[in-house]
């Protein structure tokens, strides 16, 4: 499995040209040797992939807004341009809209607004990928959640996912089930660790923290596990907040999933 970074992690370090070089080289020098981002404002996305082949990083997804996707066909014919100059066909997305987070309705219409759009990628040889966080697993009463909805109710041929074993703890359900869930519509993961802080106010509260791999309450083994028999390619290390240096987080990370084996 090829290990990666998530550009959100290291967002307060690429401010300019300058910056997205010295960090992504950064990222080069502790190991890693993939990134999944967004194109900057201040680069074109043929300059990053030279910069990227320069470092000797691969880019794992392009991205695209999911809205404009599904509202322009010009806007899928971009999305299929910045793929093909990345060498990728996976086209990244964001969360559902806030509009449809909180009811079956609102999870079905989305639902079906991925396979419209995912459709059309498909037919030039890309496929949608959507990353869940937490707020997927709201509760439709007896025992289902949105993102049942989002993962049945989608085309298997081109609606993919990128879970997060952060996220998906937080969620309440166990990230190694859900791995299995996705296999073979899962090409990467996003690893980061789900910490329990202490100085809880009271016993009623819950002081959660974003925390580097191995640091935190996974069952990283099985999680690794799970990773490698269902055929993930990409494990993403992604930490939303740090405790001090993002880059030095980074670097726990890597060196813990040597240690686990990756």
């Amino acid at each position: 499995m090829h290990k990666g970074i998530q550009a959100y992690t290291i967002r307060d370090y690429l401010g300019d040209r300058e910056q997205f070089e010295t960090s992504l080289r950064k990222i080069k020098r502790i190991g890693y040797d993939s990134v999944q981002m967004g194109t900057p404002a201040y680069m074109s996305a043929e300059a990053v992939k030279s910069l990227i082949d320069d470092i000797g990083l691969k880019s794992c997804t392009a991205y695209a807004n999911f809205e404009t996707l599904a509202a322009d066909p010009k806007a899928i014919k971009a999305a299929l341009k910045e793929a093909a100059i990345y060498g990728t066909d996976l086209i990244g997305i964001g969360t559902l809209p806030e509009s449809m987070r909180d009811s079956r309705e609102g999870f079905e219409r989305f639902a079906r607004q991925m396979n419209t759009v995912a459709a059309e990628l498909y037919k030039e040889g890309c496929k949608l990928i959507y990353h869940p966080h937490a707020l997927e697993f709201y509760s439709l009463g007896a025992g289902r959640h949105g993102m049942d909805i989002l993962f049945d109710e989608t085309d298997s041929a081109c609606v993919y996912f990128s879970l997060d074993t952060h996220w998906l703890a937080s969620g309440g359900v166990n990230p190694v089930d859900w791995i299995y869930k996705a296999e073979g519509r899962m090409p990467l993961v996003h690893f980061k660790d789900y910490a329990i802080g202490g100085g809880a106010p009271t016993i009623e509260a819950v002081v959660k923290l974003f925390a580097e791999v191995g640091e935190g309450n996974l069952d990283w083994v099985n999680i690794i596990e799970a990773c490698r028999k269902t055929g993930v390619q990409y494990v993403i290390v992604e930490q939303d907040i740090c405790k001090g240096n993002p880059f030095d987080s980074l670097q726990i990370s890597y060196d813990n999933m040597l240690r686990f084996g990756v």
